[in-house]
């Protein structure tokens, strides 16, 4: 397992070069110049270039490319272009909050797909599986953004069971932290939850008509069991596919979930970034997105050798 985890990530160098060389691009197909944007519109064209010549914007393409690359590696992706903090500590500083946030998402989209993607895969046509299928359709229907706005105004504004924005770091109280983070995660979660509760449907109803189920049964082997050891197993393998896709798309949405709950977290610089035109930062964030789906994807595909072991590495 662990040579097979080594070629994985052997595998994944070219393409984050690849990557790498479209993030620093960033920098060229941006409109503007940010030296300019960094003097500001009263700085004279002697104090552009000098601010030019700091930066290193004067030098070739490749030079650039080549210093900069070699910081990413070394984990210096650079100083914000107005908060003058290195990238790398606002980002670690902001880490927790985002991956809170999907985390708990994730949990929670699990915790309902998981159940009803069972009992509905079990009995197709039944009354549970059509109040499920409807449901799952709404979740896939519904905008987050609205959703988010819709449980702040219900829940946060004319209950107050909720605060309506805000973040209590987990260390600080564990309490504080679930109270803050339940609206946004399920506002994140429920889309994904509808996506994996129709594949694991789907996949159950497939294998509960396999022969080894059939001879499970035969065997004498509680209901249960069958359902659980022998057809949910087989039935999650495609699940874990769509999950691991879902992961990137939740972090992906998080920009917005975070603007709507005033989350300090990433996607929250994200746009804030991109505002104030702070290209280091727009890069660092998009290399930490990038890192985070290879991880994620190379999770996936461990994770097929323990629920099909045909695909173990030797």
């Amino acid at each position: 397992m662990l040579r097979f985890v080594l070629q994985r990530l052997l595998a994944t160098i070219p393409l984050l070069l690849i990557v790498s060389l479209l993030v620093f691009s960033l920098v060229l197909l941006i409109p503007g110049d940010p030296a300019f944007q960094l003097a500001g519109e009263d700085a004279t064209p002697e104090e552009v270039e000098a601010i030019r010549e700091a930066m290193g914007l004067n030098d070739p393409v490749m030079v650039r490319y080549v210093r900069w690359l070699g910081g990413v590696v070394q984990g210096d992706l650079g100083t914000s272009l107005f908060s003058d903090q290195p990238v790398l500590d606002v980002l670690l500083e902001r880490l927790p909050v985002t991956l809170s946030l999907a985390v708990t998402a994730i949990l929670i989209s699990l915790a309902i797909a998981i159940p009803a993607g069972i009992i509905t895969g079990t009995r197709p046509g039944s009354l549970a599986d059509r109040v499920v299928t409807v449901g799952s359709s709404v979740g896939l229907a519904v905008p987050n953004f609205w959703l988010g706005l819709m449980l702040v105004l219900l829940l946060a504004i004319r209950h107050a069971w909720f605060p309506a924005t805000g973040y209590v770091p987990i260390s600080d109280s564990v309490s504080g932290w679930w109270a803050h983070i339940v609206l946004p995660a399920f506002t994140l979660g429920l889309a994904a939850a509808a996506i994996l509760t129709r594949q694991l449907r789907g996949a159950m109803v497939d294998v509960m008509d396999q022969d080894y189920v059939r001879t499970a049964r035969a065997k004498g082997l509680p209901e249960r069991a069958v359902t659980v050891k022998h057809a949910f197993k087989n039935a999650a393998i495609p699940m874990v596919t769509i999950l691991g896709v879902q992961t990137n798309s939740l972090l992906g949405g998080t920009i917005i979930v975070e603007q709507i709950f005033g989350m300090p977290g990433i996607g929250q610089l994200a746009v804030a970034s991109v505002f104030t035109r702070d290209l280091p930062m727009i890069q660092g964030v998009v290399i930490m997105a990038v890192v985070v789906a290879v991880l994620v994807n190379l999770l996936v595909d461990v994770s097929y050798g323990y629920f099909n072991p045909k695909v173990r590495p030797k």
